[in-house]
């Protein structure tokens, strides 16, 4: 005899997965109520033989001057151009998009870094610079921040106050919906 059990899942967000190559093409994600912004991103840049190879380059147009280092493990934020129609079914308009193709048609992420977003080891300092710049839009560089493990982790953490600089809890809330 069977009994009537009935589980309940509930449904998280999705983040943007790469492509083949580990480009992001884009900070929209579809999801059972249209589209939405992944805003948060993960500096994941490996780390190299030196110390210049500890930070990620952000530049003033994608592949163009750098303007200044964001390190590993610090979190920015995606800007969008103008106000996306999201919550429908069809994409929104690529121009709103944070991120941007340069002249060879590599992605190019639109970020800003506010000082409250820092996690460890970045130095908020160091950050005040930043203004708005483009990182380059590839798993290798930086990761998306899943939004609802950010609000779970706002919720249910200790780190109300300052979430983002808990960085080894906050690790454990991320999720890139993508195995290697």
């Amino acid at each position: 005899m069977f009994g009537n059990h009935l589980t309940a899942i509930a449904q998280v967000a999705d983040v943007p997965n790469p492509d083949s190559n580990g480009d992001f093409r884009s900070a929209f994600q579809r999801g059972n109520r249209g589209f939405y912004v992944i805003s948060k991103w993960l500096v994941v840049q490996p780390m190299g033989s030196g110390i210049e190879d500890y930070a990620l380059n952000c530049r003033y147009t994608p592949n163009g001057q750098i303007r200044a280092r964001i390190q590993r493990g610090a979190i920015v934020t995606a800007v969008f151009k103008g106000n996306p129609n999201l919550h429908r079914a069809e994409p929104p308009e690529p121009y709103s998009d944070a991120i941007a193709l340069d002249s060879n048609g590599s992605p190019w992420l639109r970020v800003r870094g506010l000082q409250n977003e820092l996690a460890y080891p970045a130095k908020p300092a160091s950050f005040d610079q930043l203004g708005e710049c483009y990182v380059k839009a590839n798993l290798k560089y930086i990761a998306p921040i899943n939004p609802d493990s950010l609000m779970a982790y706002g919720t249910h953490t200790y780190c109300k106050e300052q979430p983002l600089y808990c960085q080894p809890k906050l690790l454990k809330w991320l999720s890139l919906g993508h195995i290697p």
